[in-house]
């Protein structure tokens, strides 16, 4: 199956995208002719189990994959026989969340370092960029005065917050997150879900927002394509795929019980506005 909705507005672009790996006997082929876009000021979540490809189709967006066929168009540019310094140019536009707070960010560098070094990677002196440090801590709800903190002065949450702020300071096109509450505990992943729909409507954002777990993606999406094993088997409204699923491993997914045993769904209902 492969699901588009292409446009004038698709900031993403993504046509019978394939990613193989290995070779001859030992080839895996992950994504298999994926097709989907995203357009600008929508958030496209992206759902399917451990293995499904979802983590290989968002590295081969930013350009961490390379592609055994098809295509990728950002603002539409396709990638294709681009130079190296014309795609650094157009990835800078796509900015991952990374999915593990802890290991992404420099225990070297201040806060305000990564910030600035976000904010202009040829002059990332925090004392030029004081001001706009100061806006992107202020809008994830950290006191700008941490700009002087090193990363192991934060907590799971804070950090993830951090790194959403080093992604949106960078004015990107397009937000890339990948399973950035799996590694967080229920409480925090409230707040998180919580602080990514306010930005959505504050920033008018453009975002591929990935996840195992149907039940968050469903609290953050405009639409939402499922993959299974490498393939687009649905895709839809939010509403509609999630009230009213076509295909019987949408329903599973739904059915599952998100997080394991004891896992109270209707906790994170409440929890996230």
């Amino acid at each position: 199956m492969t699901s588009t909705s292409t446009g004038p507005e698709a900031v993403l672009e993504v046509r019978d995208l394939e990613v193989t790996f290995g070779s001859g006997h030992a080839a895996a082929k992950v994504l298999k002719g994926v097709s989907t876009s995203i357009q600008r000021g929508k958030t496209l979540g992206i759902v399917g189990e451990s293995g499904s490809g979802k983590s290989t189709l968002a590295k081969a967006i930013v350009g961490l994959n390379p592609l055994s066929a098809g295509s990728i168009s950002i603002n539409g540019q396709d990638m294709a026989g681009m130079s190296r310094t014309q795609r650094r140019a157009i990835y800078r536009e796509v900015q991952m969340i990374p999915q593990d707070p802890y290991s992404s960010l420099n225990p070297r560098r201040t806060i305000g370092q990564t910030l600035a070094e976000a904010i202009n990677p040829v002059r990332s002196n925090p004392k030029l960029h004081r001001e706009k440090i100061s806006r992107w801590l202020s809008t994830i709800r950290l006191d700008p005065e941490v700009a002087d903190r090193y990363p192991h002065e934060f907590s799971g949450g804070q950090r993830q917050r951090i790194a959403i702020a080093r992604a949106l300071a960078v004015e990107p096109k397009l937000i890339i997150a990948d399973e950035i509450t799996s590694a967080l505990d229920l409480s925090v992943q409230a707040e998180i879900l919580n602080l990514i729909s306010r930005l959505r409507a504050e920033l008018d954002l453009t975002m591929a927002f990935i996840s195992h777990d149907l039940d968050v993606v469903h609290h953050v999406s405009d639409e939402i394509m499922v993959l299974f094993h490498g393939e687009v088997v649905e895709r839809g409204d939010v509403d509609s795929v999630y009230g009213n699923p076509k295909h019987p491993y949408t329903r599973k997914l739904i059915d599952s019980v998100p997080g394991g045993p004891g896992f109270d769904i209707g906790e994170r209902r409440s929890a996230v506005a």
